[in-house]
């Protein structure tokens, strides 16, 4: 498995095809849609962030949608995005998942790096304790 610097994926959402990355070294979060960037932020230190997207809607009669993009990369990664839907008579506004995680291969590297430490950091508590 060789080391890729930038991870991305792909997604549809109804008529629209969204390009999401993710820059392991300068920690640049960027979702893309028909050749725009959606979105740009830097995560650095902090390992929570929330946010509210515009997509464009490409057929006649629709208004755009907005969403909430919730990231939250402590120690197991997880990217949502949400469809916020809102109801005018009452301010309740409720969100549906609309994709439970952008970056996979992300989720599934952190994941395994978790398993693998743990497992790694049992045995050496296995081996201090019998010696």
């Amino acid at each position: 498995m060789a080391f890729k610097r930038v991870q991305q994926q792909t997604h549809q959402i109804f008529d629209n095809k969204i390009e999401v990355s993710y820059d392991r070294f300068t920690t640049r979060f960027r979702i893309t849609s028909a050749g725009k960037e959606i979105y740009s932020k830097l995560l650095l230190f902090r390992p929570i962030h929330k946010a509210k997207l515009t997509l464009l809607t490409h057929q006649q009669g629709q208004k755009n949608q907005q969403y909430e993009l919730r990231i939250f990369w402590f120690v197991i990664w997880s990217a949502k995005l949400s469809l916020i839907e809102g109801s005018s008579k009452t301010l309740d506004l409720r969100n549906k998942l609309v994709i439970a995680e952008l970056l996979e291969i992300r989720r599934r590297k952190s994941i395994a790096i978790l398993i693998y430490s743990s497992c790694m950091g049992l045995l050496r508590l296995i081996a201090n304790l019998g010696s």
